[in-house]
Order: structure tokens, then sequence, then C-alpha cells
């Protein structure tokens, strides 16, 4: 058995808006679809141009969809209390399968997470690990181009749902 190490330095980037949380989560899960099983149907069944086509439409218009909802602010009733707050799974399958036909590791980060909850004063902060961080230790220039859209995506959807309910505090 062989191991190996190495360090990796993420940015974790957090940004605030006053948008409150109700409405930033509410249009966030109306203009992202989710990935749901008839993705996978496709797959088993080897409908590939299907499915390659569905994702395409599927992940539009932000370029990202949502793998599932981790409700980490309603398991705090655990602990006695509760907080508005999801941590989706997001990302892109097409852009995945870009990265992990180079290095399969990337699917360690496909996809992605972004946490969107509500802050003490009422407003909504997103939170992440930047994507050209994580996946730089890959160093292959095919999985960087991807990380790098990545980050344009995200960063564009965080902007696209806040602009019309509230604004976004700088990175």
């Amino acid at each position: 058995m062989r191991t190996t190490k190495r360090q990796v330095q993420v940015e974790h980037i957090t940004i605030e808006s006053d948008a409150p949380y109700a409405a930033v989560k509410n249009r966030l899960e109306r203009e992202v679809k989710q990935l749901d099983e008839s993705y996978r149907v496709l797959l088993r069944e080897h409908k590939i141009d299907e499915l390659r086509a569905r994702l395409v439409e599927g992940a539009s218009p932000h370029g990202l969809m949502i793998h599932y909802r981790a409700v980490h602010g309603d398991w705090l009733a655990l602990v006695g209390s509760q907080r508005n707050g999801v941590v989706y799974h997001i990302g892109n399958v097409m852009s995945a399968t870009q990265m992990t036909q180079h290095a399969f590791g990337a699917g360690l980060y496909a996809p992605l997470r972004l946490a969107v909850y509500e802050t003490a004063s009422g407003g909504t902060a997103f939170e992440y690990d930047r994507p050209t961080t994580l996946l730089s230790q890959f160093q292959d220039a095919q999985i960087d181009a991807v990380a790098k859209s990545l980050d344009e995506r995200l960063l564009a959807l965080i902007t696209a749902i806040t602009s019309e309910i509230g604004s976004v505090a700088k990175i």
C-alpha cells in the first residue's frame, strides 16, 4: 500500500446580502433545477445523447443544478435550536465529467457545496470554497479551466439570485 499526502490551500468565500433568506432560498430553488432520478434512468438505459441534452438543458440558465439539499439548519433541533439554512450540493454533471476524465479525485469536489443561511441581521449569507483553489491540486490545465468556469458560475448565480431582492456585499 502506498499513501501520498499533499496540503491544499483553499480560499473560503463568504458573501452577505441584505436580501431576506426566505426570498433568496425560494428564488434559488425556483431558478436552479434539481437533478432527479430521471437523469439516472437515462444513464441506466444508455440513452447517452438524450441524457447529455437533458443535462445541458437542466443546468440552464446558470450552468448549475442542485444535486442534494442538506438541511443543516433543521438538524440543529438535535441540540435544542433551529436556524434557517441549507447546504446545497450544487454543480454540473458535464463539468464534473470533464474533470474526472483527467483526475478521478476531482470528483471529491463535484458537486460543490454552497451554504445559504440567514444572518443575525435578517439577510442572507452564502459560503463556499472557491473551486479554483480546491481543484488546483490536480495541476491540470483542463481541470483548471473548468474550475475557473465554476468560480464564475457560482458568483453569477449569487448575484442573479440576490439582484432584485437585495444588495450583495463584496467578497
